[in-house]
């Protein structure tokens, strides 16, 4: 067809043809191409599909989207009145750390097969493939640049590593930190070795004294921070005061200071007679005294350590060295530990960055997979109950993966027996504070009209980085013991359905559900400790209290 619109209606045989001549895009050439696909896929609903690149140059994607819209091998080229829908395929920024997708950066509507470039900035991008076809549809991608196409599955697993842009900057810092090490003790070269390590660990446009004080400690913890990853928690106090010299950071309260300073400058033995001794004011104050002049003669000598041709600077200088000789051992690991420990301070230095950009996409993740049997009709149960805990502040996104219609995954605070927001129906990404008791991950499920059979149900947390949350116990438990009661409700002016005794001989948690036989009643749950409201819910038809620590009689009378 030789129309402006370059859209046919080809049967079934020549469309898979076609499929075949899409391999070849232009004529032979040294470069190494990267090709990505999405085979022939029959649908009338939404497909989703995740495209990952990562690179340190602007990035061209050769994107092909064909669509089969009719059977037959009889066409004509379709109009703008055409009761035929098209084909259509969407392509968005996406995060899995944030609700609301990102910015749309392709719309594709075709009868046949549109073809177009995809251009990228430096960096990395995960991007959300939404495609929409009355029968079928076929994608295909063509690029210089390596990329992971396909499912989720597929592609967060690549999500883990680091950005080229992170480790870029993460390798240079540490070179400039080699070079400093490596001229420490030429007075020249030091000095431009040192300017070199502030512009590089500096991001660009860093300005305010208070921003930048809050850069250089963040830098200094990170450093000693690797230093201890590389020694071990316990530093000798020689590489304490070369981290001292190396940095001039007398305020780092962690470092290990050099006790040779002080037995030098303080011979007098401690005295036991100080033991549980008030002292005098006139002794304060000579203790002062004594401690001014002690950090004097430390500060001198660290200045010293800093200091080329000094006595106390050769021995930095050998003790650095050695230092170095363990980090180029695995160096590129070491860099982006360092990088890492600095983003992790939170300081907003680190948002200018321009690999600061690339976070939006790091994740780490780990999945619990349960199975649940055969449930008969209109049947409510518990899919999935633990509790986790939160070894630090972190951001959290429970996802779910299910193929049961009716399925509810709940998260509670069990300090607070607060429950974590919903966002059409989902548990919301939010930042889960470090707690006591941990946090309590529970999903619930209807069968409606039909028999369900048997299936899996799998739990997938997302994070920043690891560590994630951690089950309370060694496995995860899918047998659940249950207890029914059913009875007609009585109309009385308190409006009450039911009011039960539970009597507890353990401790342990439960899960509590009421339902009506008119769906369109309003009902409140409640769980009282000597009338006293210690947790409730409300619902229409249906409603559950998720997760309670139902205490023993003998620690707490739980009625």
């Amino acid at each position: 067809n030789n129309s402006v619109s370059r859209e046919t209606w080809i049967s079934f045989e020549d469309f898979c043809i076609c499929f075949q001549n899409l391999h070849v895009f232009h004529k032979p050439h040294t470069y190494a191409y990267n090709y990505q696909k999405a085979d022939f896929k029959s649908t009338d609903d939404q497909v989703f599909y995740y495209l990952f690149v990562d690179s340190l140059k602007p990035v061209e994607i050769l994107i092909s989207f064909s669509a089969l819209v009719r059977w037959g091998d009889i066409g004509a080229t379709q109009g703008e009145g055409s009761d035929i829908s098209k084909g259509v395929l969407m392509v968005e920024h996406f995060s899995w750390k944030r609700v609301a997708l990102g910015q749309l950066v392709l719309k594709m509507h075709t009868y046949a097969t549109k073809a177009t470039m995809l251009n990228l900035p430096v960096g990395r991008h995960v991007l959300l493939f939404t495609v929409s076809s009355p029968i079928g549809h076929h994608i295909h991608l063509c690029s210089m640049v390596p990329c992971v196409f396909g499912d989720e599955d597929t592609v967060m697993p690549s999500l883990e590593k680091e950005s080229y842009r992170f480790i870029e900057q993460a390798t240079a810092i540490l070179k400039a930190i080699g070079n400093v090490i490596n001229n420490f003790s030429s007075k020249p070269e030091l000095s431009r070795a040192l300017k070199g390590l502030e512009l590089t660990h500096c991001p660009p446009g860093l300005q305010g004294t208070e921003i930048v004080e809050e850069h250089f400690k963040a830098f200094s913890s990170a450093f000693w921070y690797l230093i201890k990853h590389i020694l071990g928690n316990k530093v000798p106090p020689s590489y304490g005061f070369a981290f001292r010299s190396f940095t001039l950071d007398f305020k780092a309260t962690e470092v290990s200071e050099d006790d040779s300073v002080s037995s030098e400058a303080f011979s007098t033995p401690f005295l036991s007679t100080w033991q549980n001794r008030i002292p005098t004011s006139e002794e304060e104050a000579a203790a002062l005294k004594f401690q001014a002049i002690w950090r004097g003669t430390y500060v001198r000598k660290v200045i010293n350590g800093r200091t080329p041709g000094t006595k106390e600077n050769a021995n930095v200088k050998e003790t650095l060295q050695k230092l170095w000789a363990l980090i180029e051992l695995n160096f590129e690991q070491c860099a982006v530990i360092l990088l890492r420990e600095m983003f992790k301070s939170n300081c907003k230095s680190i948002e200018k960055f321009p690999c600061y950009e690339d976070e939006l996409s790091k994740i780490s993740f780990t999945d619990y997979v349960v199975t649940y049997a055969d449930q008969p009709p209109n049947i409510w149960f518990v899919v999935f109950r633990e509790i986790f805990y939160v070894p630090e502040d972190m951001l959290i996104v429970p996802k779910m993966y299910t193929s049961i219609p009716s399925c509810r995954l709940h998260v509670i605070d069990n300090d607070t027996l607060e429950e974590m927001p919903h966002v059409f129906f989902k548990v919301a990404p939010r930042i889960y504070p470090k707690n006591k008791k941990g946090y309590t991950f529970m999903a619930e499920a209807h069968t409606g009209d039909l028999y369900m059979a048997a299936g899996r149900w799998r739990l997938r947390l997302i994070g920043s980085h690891s560590p994630l949350p951690f089950l309370s116990r060694e496995a995860v438990n899918n047998f659940y013991s249950t207890k029914e009661i059913k009875d007609y409700y009585i109309p009385n002016d308190k409006h009450v359905m039911f009011r039960y005794s539970v009597k507890v001989t353990a401790s342990h948690i439960a899960t509590v559900q009421v339902q009506t036989s008119k769906s369109n009643v309003f009902v409140k749950l409640q769980v009282l400790d000597n009338e006293e409201e210690i947790v409730s819910t409300t619902g229409k038809g249906h409603a559950v209290i998720p997760a309670f620590n139902f205490l023993s009689n003998e620690r707490l009378s739980s009625s």
